[in-house]
């Protein structure tokens, strides 16, 4: 018997309720989960991927604009309540010049 040795392993457990778990659930379905896994658990290794991905990305983003190479949870959760979410952003305007 071939035993397969991935590595450390680490569970993750989150609950989501309310409005967290619907905003979740928008999430898969626009980014098509359902084609890329067959199963829940991998569905939520893949979710959890990206989002660590996302979140180095932003740690990165953070220390640039920062100076700050290891921001503390509380740093970058204000960091982010900061920004302006792209929904919230003020639409662009057309202008229709008239010759």
């Amino acid at each position: 018997m071939a035993i397969l040795n991935h590595g450390r392993l680490k569970l993750i457990h989150a609950e989501f309720r309310g409005d967290d778990a619907v905003e979740f659930e928008i999430l898969e379905v626009m980014l098509r989960m359902g084609e890329v896994s067959r199963t829940r658990i991998d569905t939520d290794t893949r979710m959890v991927r990206l989002a660590f991905k996302a979140l180095e990305r932003m740690i990165v983003d953070y220390a640039g604009r920062t100076g700050q190479r290891y921001p503390t949870y509380l740093m970058l959760s204000r960091y982010l309540d900061e920004r302006e979410a792209p929904a919230q952003a003020e639409p662009t305007r057309v202008i229709s010049i008239q010759k």
